[in-house]
Protein backbone atom coordinates (compact mmCIF):
# COMPACT_ATOMS: atom_id res chain seq x y z
CA UNK A 1 0.00 0.00 0.00
CA UNK A 2 1.55 3.63 -0.71
CA UNK A 3 2.04 5.87 2.28
CA UNK A 4 -0.22 8.30 0.61
CA UNK A 5 -3.14 5.75 0.56
CA UNK A 6 -2.24 4.67 3.94
CA UNK A 7 -2.88 8.76 5.17
CA UNK A 8 -5.90 8.95 3.51
CA UNK A 9 -7.47 5.88 5.15
CA UNK A 10 -6.00 6.85 8.64
CA UNK A 11 -7.51 10.19 8.13
CA UNK A 12 -10.87 9.03 6.85
CA UNK A 13 -10.90 6.16 10.24
CA UNK A 14 -10.15 9.15 12.62
CA UNK A 15 -12.81 11.39 11.72
CA UNK A 16 -15.30 8.75 11.66
CA UNK A 17 -14.00 7.77 15.24
CA UNK A 18 -14.52 11.26 16.09
CA UNK A 19 -18.10 11.87 14.72
CA UNK A 20 -18.93 9.14 16.36
CA UNK A 21 -17.45 8.63 19.90
CA UNK A 22 -17.26 12.45 20.73
CA UNK A 23 -20.10 13.91 20.96
CA UNK A 24 -20.57 16.97 22.97
CA UNK A 25 -23.82 19.22 22.21
CA UNK A 26 -27.11 17.18 22.62
CA UNK A 27 -30.72 18.31 22.15
CA UNK A 28 -33.78 17.54 24.19
CA UNK A 29 -36.97 18.07 23.17
CA UNK A 30 -40.10 18.13 26.21
CA UNK A 31 -43.47 19.30 27.56
CA UNK A 32 -43.32 21.88 29.69
CA UNK A 33 -45.77 22.94 32.69
CA UNK A 34 -45.81 26.11 34.12
CA UNK A 35 -48.13 28.55 36.30
CA UNK A 36 -48.21 31.93 34.24
CA UNK A 37 -49.33 33.53 38.17
CA UNK A 38 -46.23 32.84 40.17
CA UNK A 39 -43.91 34.06 36.98
CA UNK A 40 -43.81 35.38 33.55
CA UNK A 41 -42.74 32.63 30.99
CA UNK A 42 -40.38 35.23 30.17
CA UNK A 43 -38.72 35.35 33.35
CA UNK A 44 -38.94 31.29 33.53
CA UNK A 45 -37.11 30.84 30.11
CA UNK A 46 -34.37 33.39 31.14
CA UNK A 47 -33.57 31.15 34.61
CA UNK A 48 -33.40 27.64 32.23
CA UNK A 49 -31.24 29.37 29.67
CA UNK A 50 -28.72 30.08 32.31
CA UNK A 51 -28.88 26.77 33.61
CA UNK A 52 -25.41 25.50 33.03
CA UNK A 53 -24.33 24.16 29.50
CA UNK A 54 -28.03 24.95 28.37
CA UNK A 55 -27.04 27.24 24.67
CA UNK A 56 -30.44 27.55 23.18
CA UNK A 57 -33.82 27.11 24.09
CA UNK A 58 -37.40 27.38 21.82
CA UNK A 59 -40.66 26.76 22.36
CA UNK A 60 -43.63 25.86 20.53
CA UNK A 61 -47.43 26.12 22.16
CA UNK A 62 -49.31 23.17 21.26
CA UNK A 63 -52.85 25.21 22.43
CA UNK A 64 -53.29 28.58 21.49
CA UNK A 65 -52.15 31.19 24.46
CA UNK A 66 -55.66 32.07 24.60
CA UNK A 67 -57.39 29.22 25.17
CA UNK A 68 -54.40 27.60 27.85
CA UNK A 69 -55.25 27.69 31.68
CA UNK A 70 -52.47 30.30 33.15
CA UNK A 71 -51.70 27.82 35.96
CA UNK A 72 -51.04 24.90 33.60
CA UNK A 73 -49.72 26.23 30.88
CA UNK A 74 -48.32 23.95 28.26
CA UNK A 75 -44.97 24.73 25.52
CA UNK A 76 -43.05 22.39 24.05
CA UNK A 77 -39.58 22.64 24.80
CA UNK A 78 -36.52 22.39 22.88
CA UNK A 79 -33.51 22.36 24.81
CA UNK A 80 -29.74 22.74 23.23
CA UNK A 81 -27.05 21.80 25.49
CA UNK A 82 -23.28 21.98 25.25
CA UNK A 83 -21.04 19.83 27.45
CA UNK A 84 -18.10 22.03 28.26
CA UNK A 85 -18.87 22.47 31.58
CA UNK A 86 -18.88 18.80 31.96
CA UNK A 87 -15.81 17.45 30.04
CA UNK A 88 -13.47 20.09 31.92
CA UNK A 89 -14.39 18.36 35.22
CA UNK A 90 -14.24 14.81 33.56
CA UNK A 91 -16.57 13.90 31.29
CA UNK A 92 -20.42 14.51 29.52
CA UNK A 93 -23.56 12.44 27.63
CA UNK A 94 -26.15 11.55 27.73
CA UNK A 95 -26.74 10.60 31.20
CA UNK A 96 -26.18 14.53 32.04
CA UNK A 97 -29.32 15.40 30.30
CA UNK A 98 -31.31 13.99 32.77
CA UNK A 99 -29.65 16.31 35.36
CA UNK A 100 -30.39 19.24 33.20
CA UNK A 101 -34.30 17.99 32.86
CA UNK A 102 -33.87 17.97 36.58
CA UNK A 103 -32.89 21.38 36.78
CA UNK A 104 -35.56 22.28 34.83
CA UNK A 105 -37.95 21.33 37.02
CA UNK A 106 -36.74 23.07 39.41
CA UNK A 107 -36.97 26.46 38.22
CA UNK A 108 -39.55 28.60 40.24
CA UNK A 109 -43.00 28.50 38.06
CA UNK A 110 -42.11 25.32 36.47
CA UNK A 111 -44.69 22.60 37.45
CA UNK A 112 -43.34 19.80 34.75
CA UNK A 113 -41.19 19.02 32.50
CA UNK A 114 -41.44 16.06 30.74
CA UNK A 115 -39.25 14.30 28.36
CA UNK A 116 -38.86 10.69 26.79
CA UNK A 117 -35.49 9.25 26.09
CA UNK A 118 -36.07 9.03 22.08
CA UNK A 119 -36.21 12.98 22.35
CA UNK A 120 -32.95 13.36 23.61
CA UNK A 121 -30.33 13.23 20.35
CA UNK A 122 -27.11 14.33 19.74
CA UNK A 123 -26.40 16.99 17.65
Amino acid sequence: MKLNNLQSLIKEELKKALKEEYKDKFKMVGTLITDLDVRPQKEIYSDIRALPGVTVISSVEPIAYAEQDKNKFKAILTVKVDGYPWIAKGGFGREKMDDIASNIRKVPGVKSFFTKPEEITSI
